[in-house]
């Protein structure tokens, strides 16, 4: 008898896992984006020494 490997029936959850972790990285980067940048906006506004830095 050889001990040869047996296929994997189990189906494979790893990349689908890995590929539902990277789908909501881009979703929460693509939301929260545009936050952030209206953040460092007001902050560079606010550094200039402006004293109207509404949130824009």
């Amino acid at each position: 008898m050889t001990d040869q490997p047996q296929p994997a029936t189990g189906g494979n959850l790893l990349p689908t896992l890995v590929l539902v972790v990277l789908v909501a990285l881009l979703a929460g980067g693509y939301f929260l984006f545009p936050r952030v940048a209206a953040y460092m906006s007001r902050q560079d506004c606010i550094a200039t020494g402006h004293v109207n830095c509404g949130p824009s």
